[in-house]
């Protein structure tokens, strides 16, 4: 028996197979957007009737894989994996006559993260809309075919439904640490050695991610619900200045 974790709006995102990789993402493949109630009419199976009767031009079109002429559990597959194909880490120092350097940066590649930021911003749920979904929404035939409509009840489950839609490349470059620093001549202040410093911790990030913060949403709550961004805390970025004085 398959292990469903991940519990969102009444599915699981995450299942998990015996003898398989763990924590995909399963659930189904978007194929684009409606634009026109024509191409809605005519998104049909066999025996002529409506895949998506609910749906809407602006609405998300979702494959009919097994081609029962049915949009249905039927036609969930693995849309993702949480787990990197490469984990790295470098570290460097040096030194030149009275500084010193030392930085050090981690990344992963080849993770997929599943952002459930989506939905919260999209407004469905109650919330106020995000300023970079509704600039990026359909409105109107042409305007997007990646950001569906916005809609109160979002009868398709445009925002509430697992998809392709939230699957995003997880991987990203983080400069952990930049320190610098500089050690005083002994002979400026007698019988003293004194240092200043300078260091910033999570300095940058390169990443096409588009939610808060790659590396937490990629920890996930086990092994078995990994890559589950849910809204979670992204990781601050700080400064600190130093003094170190040896007498």
């Amino acid at each position: 028996e398959p292990l469903y974790t991940g519990s969102w709006n009444g599915d699981y995102i995450i299942r998990n197979d015996e003898y398989a990789e763990i924590s995909r993402f399963y659930g189904y493949v978007v194929d684009g957007i409606f634009q026109t109630q024509k191409q809605v009419d005519s998104y049909v199976g066999k025996d002529g009737t409506k895949l998506q009767p609910n749906a809407k031009p602006g609405d998300f079109i979702y494959k009919d894989l097994n081609g029962d002429g049915v949009i249905n559990d039927k036609d969930k597959t693995y849309i993702g994996n949480a787990f990197p194909d490469l984990t790295m880490g470098i570290n460097g120092n040096v030194s030149y006559k009275n500084f010193d350097l030392s930085v050090s940066f981690y990344g992963t590649f080849g993770n997929d993260i599943y952002n459930t930021t989506k939905s919260y911003y999209s407004g469905v749920n109650g919330s106020n809309v995000y300023a970079g979904t509704y600039n990026k929404c359909w409105h109107g035939e042409g305007t997007s075919n990646t950001y569906p409509r916005l809609s109160v009840n979002d009868a398709n489950m445009n925002y509430k439904r697992v998809s392709t839609f939230f699957v995003e490349n997880g991987s990203y470059l983080r400069c952990k640490l930049f320190q610098i620093g500089y050690t005083l001549p002994r002979s400026w202040i007698r019988n003293t050695t004194m240092r200043l410093s300078f260091s910033a911790q999570n300095l940058f990030t390169i990443t096409g991610y588009s939610g808060m913060d790659p590396e937490s949403a990629s920890l996930g709550n086990s092994v078995t619900e990994a890559g589950i961004d849910y809204n979670g805390y992204p990781n601050p970025r700080t400064f600190l200045f130093g003094l170190n004085i040896n007498f």
